[in-house]
């Protein structure tokens, strides 16, 4: 900031002096018309007594007291009409004396009034003097003109013409406004900055001062009032303000007597405050003409930098301490500052690395092209993460995580970029021995899946092979078989027919996942038809669903097997007179809850988890294998939904679940 306000001083310091040039130049151009203008009385006293005499005798030397005037002179009868004019008149006016030329015809409309009026008191008093008026001249353009005339008498003392020098004063007076403008820019620029100035002369007199001045001193006065004052005792006036005193009026003293340029001089006062003062002395032609103070109030700035400090030794302590390596690069990649994580995480020292370019050193090639991608997006003021693989110093392959963030200048352009690194190494090791694991795994169920299907196959042989060779042992002895032998046979098939029930409900249950998924659109009331044809539901069951349900994206099978599932077992275990099986549903955000209730036997909370176990049945019978709850919650998980029951003993059970949107 001391620089930008090293500007704003040398802009004052060209303003003042410009305004100092201007004022002399006025004065001297003033000084000279001025000696022009007593001059030109004088000639125009005498040329009033050689033109009374001209005009009466109307002879050739009034072209010499012409040719003497250097200004624009004119010579007009009573109504304007010009009877004679100089060749610099001509020049100004555009006209030669041949054109009848009347000169109110030359005055601008808006200033007519104005020339009438004066005209009149011209015409009273004999003449007029300093008189400014706008006219347009022959080639159309408008010039201010400064005019100083007289009455021409004749003999008699009567009026017979007038007679006045016209000087065109047009750049002069632009001249004076843009002097004028730029002394109230200058005092309104220097009343609204937030530093306090003092302008004083070469006798310590205050030549402008503003506002702000007058606040941090505590000076009951406006700036205006300043101005004059002389400031010789000021500093011996004002000394209690601050913290040394008399170091304070010594330096003051100092400064004016050695006429020296200082700049950014620090003042802490007693309250608190610090202010930033510069001295410059100004000159003119090697002359002293006095010398500009300003003062800034950098009391927060001084506070923010010694936080800032302090900030940056503890996260310096942080940096340097912490797990992560942290890198600092410039847009070329190349390192500025690395910590000491970093150190040992890539085994070069800080030597090794600050001036190199990261890539050049720790980079496998194969991902040259990932940081260059990412280096492009933070030159872009883009944060990031990705990871890269690192070779060590000692030659070994590491996998890196890198979080990178742009790095900018005070004036907010990126200058590079700051990085963290993070070693997942052993992550990586781990991730790929799972991807292994997962690979075999897949491998071991594709392999579990073909052999269910195999043993399913040979098991299921032996079974009706057994089941034939009762038919026939049935068939080769009726009528010589008894009947408690006839009832052994009977418990033979039931348990053969339950055996195979129980391996088809096993691979079943092992295909549930492995087999590969058909996904449709599945309307769920066309699956409740499909289960009614398909399950018997006995008279004394009353089958309903509450409302109409909902189509799902899902394998048309396994969610008919799911529904299927809950609703045979509510009708096998059914035991009241009018049973009741209803199906129901909600659809909330992200998922649908789906309810199957029944009015049967009801299950004991202490079950409730239980009986979603593969081989767990509360009830041994006979046609079930302890396996179908099993089913419902592997179908429901494939669907990443829950299910759980709400259930009394002897009034019924509703089974909940929900499936995923």
């Amino acid at each position: 900031m001391p620089h930008m306000d090293n500007d704003k001083i040398k802009i004052y310091e060209r303003a003042l002096a410009r305004e100092k040039a201007a004022r002399k130049e006025a004065e001297r151009i003033l000084e000279e018309k001025s000696k022009e203008l007593y001059l030109k009385s004088q000639e125009l006293k005498v040329s009033n007594e050689k033109l009374e005499e001209l005009l009466l005798t109307k002879t050739s030397e009034l072209k010499g007291v012409f040719g003497n005037i250097v200004d624009a002179y004119v010579v007009m009868d009573l109504n304007g009409v010009v009877i004679r004019m100089n060749n610099a008149a001509q020049d100004l006016l555009g006209y030669s004396t041949d054109t009848k030329l009347n000169l109110f015809s030359l005055v601008l409309p808006e200033e007519q009034v104005k020339v009438l009026t004066s005209f009149k008191e011209f015409s009273e008093n004999g003449s007029i003097t300093d008189f400014q008026v706008k006219i347009k001249v022959a080639s159309g353009a408008v010039r201010l003109v400064h005019i100083n005339a007289s009455i021409i008498f004749n003999g008699k003392n009567q009026p017979v013409a007038a007679q006045g020098i016209v000087r065109d004063i047009t750049e002069e007076n632009a001249a004076q406004k843009l002097l004028l403008e730029s002394q109230n820019r200058l005092s309104t620029l220097i009343s609204h900055l937030h530093s306090a100035v003092l302008l004083e002369d070469e006798n310590r007199n205050v030549v402008v001062t503003n506002q702000r001045f007058c606040q941090f001193f505590k000076i009951p006065v406006s700036p205006e009032q300043m101005v004059g004052v002389n400031c010789a005792n000021a500093a011996e006036q004002s000394k209690s303000l601050f913290k040394n005193p008399e170091e304070f009026v010594e330096r003051i003293n100092h400064l004016t007597d050695e006429k020296k340029q200082v700049l950014s001089d620090e003042l802490y006062l007693v309250d608190g405050r610090v202010l930033e003062r510069d001295f410059i002395p100004i000159y003119e032609n090697d002359e002293y003409r006095g010398h500009l103070w300003t003062y800034r109030d950098v009391t927060l700035r001084r506070k923010y930098r010694e936080s800032i400090e302090a900030e940056r030794q503890k996260y310096s302590n942080i940096i340097a301490n912490m797990n992560l390596g942290l890198i600092e690069v410039d847009n070329e990649d190349n390192i500025i500052m690395v910590n000491q994580s970093l150190e040992q995480m890539s085994g070069y020292s800080s030597e090794e690395l600050i001036g190199r370019r990261g890539k050049d050193v720790l980079l496998v090639k194969d991902d040259l092209k990932i940081l260059e991608k990412e280096n492009s997006k933070r030159i872009e003021g883009l944060s990031n993460s990705y990871e890269v693989k690192i070779k060590a110093k000692d030659g070994s392959i590491k996998y890196w995580l890198i979080s990178g963030a742009p790095n900018y200048s005070i004036n907010g352009q990126v200058i590079g970029s700051i990085g963290i690194h993070l070693d997942i190494t052993q992550l990586k090791s781990l991730e790929l021995q799972k991807e292994n694991l997962l690979k075999k795994l897949e491998n071991s169920n594709e392999e579990l899946q073909e052999y269910a299907h195999v043993v399913s196959h040979d098991l299921k042989s032996p079974l009706r092979s057994i089941s034939a060779l009762m038919s026939w042992i049935k068939d080769d002895n009726e009528g010589k078989l008894s009947s408690e032998t006839l009832e052994n046979f009977k418990m033979i098939d039931a348990t053969l027919e339950k055996m195979e029930q129980l391996i088809s409900d096993v691979l079943e249950y092992s295909s549930i996942i492995s087999n590969k998924e058909t996904v449709s659109e599945v309307d769920l009331n066309k699956v409740m038809d499909d289960i009614v044809t398909l399950l018997h539901f006995p008279e004394h069951i009353d089958f309903n669903v509450k409302k109409t349900l909902p189509t799902l994206k899902v394998d048309r099978v396994k969610i008919q097997q799911l529904f299927q599932n809950l609703i045979s077992n509510a009708i096998s275990y059914c035991d009241k007179e009018q049973g009741i099986i209803e199906v129901n549903f909600e659809e909330n955000l992200n998922e649908y809850k789906f309810s199957v209730r029944d009015n049967g036997i009801g299950i004991d909370k202490e079950y409730h988890d239980k009986i979603f176990q593969i081989f767990q049945s509360l009830n041994k019978r006979e046609n079930s294998t302890g396996i179908g709850l099993s089913i419902v919650k592997k179908i429901v998980d494939l669907y990443n939904g829950k299910i759980w029951l709400d259930s009394k003993v002897g009034e019924g059970t509703t089974f909940y679940f929900t499936i995923e949107k």
